[in-house]
Protein backbone atom coordinates (compact mmCIF):
# COMPACT_ATOMS: atom_id res chain seq x y z
CA UNK A 1 0.00 0.00 0.00
CA UNK A 2 1.38 3.40 -0.91
CA UNK A 3 1.89 6.09 1.71
CA UNK A 4 -0.80 8.77 1.57
CA UNK A 5 -0.11 12.47 2.00
CA UNK A 6 -2.30 12.91 5.12
CA UNK A 7 -1.95 9.43 6.61
CA UNK A 8 -0.48 10.82 9.86
CA UNK A 9 -3.91 12.38 10.63
CA UNK A 10 -5.86 9.12 10.42
CA UNK A 11 -5.49 6.90 13.49
CA UNK A 12 -7.27 3.64 14.35
CA UNK A 13 -5.17 2.20 17.18
CA UNK A 14 -6.97 3.60 20.25
CA UNK A 15 -8.24 0.37 21.83
CA UNK A 16 -6.96 -0.25 25.36
CA UNK A 17 -7.55 -3.27 27.57
CA UNK A 18 -7.53 -3.03 31.36
CA UNK A 19 -8.47 -4.99 34.45
CA UNK A 20 -10.88 -2.70 36.34
CA UNK A 21 -13.90 -4.92 37.17
CA UNK A 22 -16.56 -2.17 36.82
CA UNK A 23 -15.22 -0.75 33.53
CA UNK A 24 -16.02 -2.74 30.40
CA UNK A 25 -13.02 -3.78 28.35
CA UNK A 26 -11.83 -2.74 25.91
CA UNK A 27 -12.00 1.00 26.46
CA UNK A 28 -10.98 3.64 23.96
CA UNK A 29 -8.46 6.43 24.52
CA UNK A 30 -7.09 8.99 22.13
CA UNK A 31 -3.76 9.99 23.66
CA UNK A 32 -3.21 13.24 21.76
CA UNK A 33 0.15 14.09 20.26
CA UNK A 34 1.64 10.73 21.27
CA UNK A 35 -0.69 9.17 18.67
CA UNK A 36 -1.28 11.92 16.08
CA UNK A 37 1.45 14.56 15.65
CA UNK A 38 0.38 18.08 16.66
CA UNK A 39 -2.93 16.88 18.15
CA UNK A 40 -4.06 19.15 20.98
CA UNK A 41 -6.60 16.94 22.75
CA UNK A 42 -6.84 13.76 24.82
CA UNK A 43 -10.11 11.84 25.03
CA UNK A 44 -11.25 8.68 26.73
CA UNK A 45 -14.38 6.58 26.28
CA UNK A 46 -15.27 4.18 29.08
CA UNK A 47 -18.39 2.17 29.83
CA UNK A 48 -18.86 1.84 33.60
CA UNK A 49 -21.09 -0.92 34.89
CA UNK A 50 -20.81 -0.59 38.67
CA UNK A 51 -19.80 1.70 41.52
CA UNK A 52 -16.22 2.97 41.67
CA UNK A 53 -14.14 5.98 42.65
CA UNK A 54 -12.60 7.13 39.38
CA UNK A 55 -10.69 9.97 41.06
CA UNK A 56 -10.27 10.17 44.84
CA UNK A 57 -8.20 13.36 45.13
CA UNK A 58 -8.86 16.92 43.94
CA UNK A 59 -6.54 18.10 41.18
CA UNK A 60 -6.09 20.70 38.44
CA UNK A 61 -5.03 20.84 34.79
CA UNK A 62 -3.28 23.66 32.98
CA UNK A 63 -5.87 23.44 30.16
CA UNK A 64 -9.66 23.16 29.91
CA UNK A 65 -11.33 19.80 30.50
CA UNK A 66 -14.80 18.45 29.72
CA UNK A 67 -16.46 15.51 31.46
CA UNK A 68 -19.43 13.92 29.70
CA UNK A 69 -21.81 11.44 31.31
CA UNK A 70 -24.30 9.61 29.08
CA UNK A 71 -26.44 6.51 29.29
CA UNK A 72 -25.09 3.54 27.36
CA UNK A 73 -28.31 2.24 25.82
CA UNK A 74 -28.47 3.14 22.15
CA UNK A 75 -30.14 4.89 20.49
CA UNK A 76 -31.22 6.91 23.58
CA UNK A 77 -28.06 7.97 25.41
CA UNK A 78 -30.27 10.14 27.65
CA UNK A 79 -31.71 7.06 29.39
CA UNK A 80 -29.73 7.45 32.59
CA UNK A 81 -29.89 5.57 35.88
CA UNK A 82 -26.96 6.47 38.13
CA UNK A 83 -25.88 8.64 41.05
CA UNK A 84 -22.44 10.18 40.71
CA UNK A 85 -20.76 12.54 43.19
CA UNK A 86 -18.53 15.25 41.76
CA UNK A 87 -16.84 18.26 43.36
CA UNK A 88 -15.79 21.62 41.89
CA UNK A 89 -13.67 24.47 43.23
CA UNK A 90 -11.36 25.03 46.18
CA UNK A 91 -14.38 24.84 48.49
CA UNK A 92 -15.35 21.42 47.08
CA UNK A 93 -18.86 22.38 45.95
CA UNK A 94 -20.78 19.10 45.67
CA UNK A 95 -22.80 18.06 42.60
CA UNK A 96 -24.90 14.92 42.16
CA UNK A 97 -25.05 13.77 38.55
CA UNK A 98 -28.26 11.80 38.00
CA UNK A 99 -28.98 12.58 34.34
CA UNK A 100 -26.97 13.00 31.14
CA UNK A 101 -24.56 15.84 31.91
CA UNK A 102 -21.60 17.76 30.50
CA UNK A 103 -19.24 19.49 32.92
CA UNK A 104 -16.85 22.19 31.71
CA UNK A 105 -13.78 22.62 33.93
CA UNK A 106 -11.77 25.76 33.09
CA UNK A 107 -7.99 25.46 33.24
CA UNK A 108 -6.66 25.72 36.78
CA UNK A 109 -10.00 24.92 38.47
CA UNK A 110 -9.78 22.38 41.30
CA UNK A 111 -12.09 19.42 40.68
CA UNK A 112 -12.82 15.92 41.99
CA UNK A 113 -13.26 13.51 43.75
CA UNK A 114 -15.38 11.70 41.16
CA UNK A 115 -17.36 8.82 42.67
CA UNK A 116 -19.73 6.66 40.64
CA UNK A 117 -21.79 5.70 43.72
CA UNK A 118 -24.60 3.81 42.02
CA UNK A 119 -25.01 2.63 38.43
CA UNK A 120 -28.37 1.09 37.52
CA UNK A 121 -27.61 0.89 33.80
CA UNK A 122 -24.12 1.30 32.33
CA UNK A 123 -22.73 4.81 31.91
CA UNK A 124 -20.79 6.01 28.87
CA UNK A 125 -18.15 8.35 30.30
CA UNK A 126 -15.99 10.69 28.21
CA UNK A 127 -13.17 12.85 29.51
CA UNK A 128 -11.74 15.41 27.09
CA UNK A 129 -8.56 17.29 28.02
CA UNK A 130 -7.54 20.04 25.61
CA UNK A 131 -3.81 19.25 25.60
CA UNK A 132 -1.35 17.24 23.51
CA UNK A 133 -0.43 15.17 26.60
CA UNK A 134 -2.51 14.15 29.64
CA UNK A 135 -1.18 15.84 32.78
CA UNK A 136 -2.63 16.80 36.13
CA UNK A 137 -1.34 18.50 39.25
CA UNK A 138 -2.31 16.97 42.58
CA UNK A 139 -0.97 17.82 46.04
CA UNK A 140 1.76 19.96 44.47
CA UNK A 141 3.01 17.17 42.21
CA UNK A 142 2.64 16.93 38.41
CA UNK A 143 1.53 13.60 36.90
CA UNK A 144 1.90 12.66 33.22
CA UNK A 145 0.15 9.73 31.52
CA UNK A 146 0.54 8.70 27.90
CA UNK A 147 -1.36 5.44 28.12
CA UNK A 148 -0.20 1.85 28.31
CA UNK A 149 2.92 0.84 26.44
CA UNK A 150 2.17 -1.00 23.21
CA UNK A 151 3.39 -4.58 23.03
Amino acid sequence: MTEKKYQQYVFSDFREDHNIPTVMSPQAYFRGASQIPDANMNMGWQVLTGPMHLEREPHTHDVDEYLIFLGWKLPDVFEFDADIDFYLGEEQEHYVIDKATIIYIPKGMVHCPLNFKRIGIPILFHAILMAPQFTKEMNGEKFVFEGPKKR
